[in-house]
């Protein structure tokens, strides 16, 4: 059976320039052992063009209306043969021409392996996103979730899994990591190197996009992960506790400095 190392996925709909960004940027990898596949929502802008000017790099592209971007996702995977997927949207771009063969390297093991991401924005802010190594259930559950930009999955993980739950508008990747990581025990692997570029000015960086997140998040928890939502409110204090003598140390020096004057104690 036809298979590959890896599946590139890439989504997209009426973002046609920053479609041609994703493909250059898959295309001109080193590492050759992946399986490049394109699914588009039925743009257009010229999307398909773009796609069409590509179509010898693209094992498999499709054009048709989708349910949104999970359900464009899904499809994207049952198609796929490889052992491994990488969601990596149009308008996402690897840093450099060789990561990809980096990331890939022992990987063998693991289910879920993630790496860093640069998030970039219209005005040229770039944002460094970093991971710990280890997960604790507050900082996927509370904190952050995983870049799945950013993130190699095993497929059949993914399928065991009944897919991305089409059904959640924002945080089905999320919902994914949180089963897979804290109920299944999955093996993952942190590998501390940025691998892509990723746009943060998606629909998912809205204050209506945050709303529906929260919602969705807080839905998902009291129902698989009810014996934890305390964790939060632990975690926020702790937090609260640090910053308070982060700020402590910091009047601390800024005074020694003579950026801040000292207090006159006496009468």
């Amino acid at each position: 059976m036809y298979s590959k190392k890896v599946s590139i996925i890439t989504v997209n709909l009426n973002n046609s320039s920053g479609l041609k960004k994703t493909i250059e940027s898959v295309v001109h990898q080193t590492f050759k052992d992946f399986e490049f596949i394109v699914i588009d929502g039925g743009s257009t802008d010229g999307g398909v063009e773009v796609i069409r000017q590509y179509e010898d790099k693209i094992d498999y592209w499709v054009s048709e209306p989708d349910k949104g971007i999970f359900n464009a996702m899904n499809k994207g995977t049952l198609v796929a043969r490889g052992e491994f997927l990488l969601f990596l949207n149009s308008g996402d771009y690897f840093v450099n021409e060789r990561i990809l063969q980096t990331f890939i390297e022992d990987i063998d093991g693991y289910d879920i392996i993630y790496g860093d991401w640069l998030q970039y924005y219209t005005d040229d802010r770039i944002i460094e996103g970093k991971y710990p190594d280890f997960l604790s259930f507050y900082f996927v559950a509370f904190k952050s979730g995983l870049p799945h930009q950013a993130t190699l999955i095993r497929r059949s993980v993914l399928l065991a899994n009944n897919l991305y739950d089409e059904d959640m508008k924002i945080i089905s990747d999320w919902k994914f990591f949180m089963l897979a990581i804290f109920k299944q025990q999955c093996k993952y692997l942190h590998k501390p190197k940025y691998i892509v570029y990723y746009n943060n000015e998606g629909v998912s960086s809205t204050e209506k996009a945050y709303e529906v997140q929260t919602i969705e998040r807080n839905t998902f928890l009291k129902s698989e992960f009810p014996n934890f939502m305390g964790e939060k409110q632990e975690g926020d204090n702790l937090r609260k506790i640090i910053r308070y003598f982060n700020n402590l140390f910091i009047i601390r020096v800024l005074k020694k400095i003579g950026l801040i004057k000292k207090e006159n104690t006496t009468n």
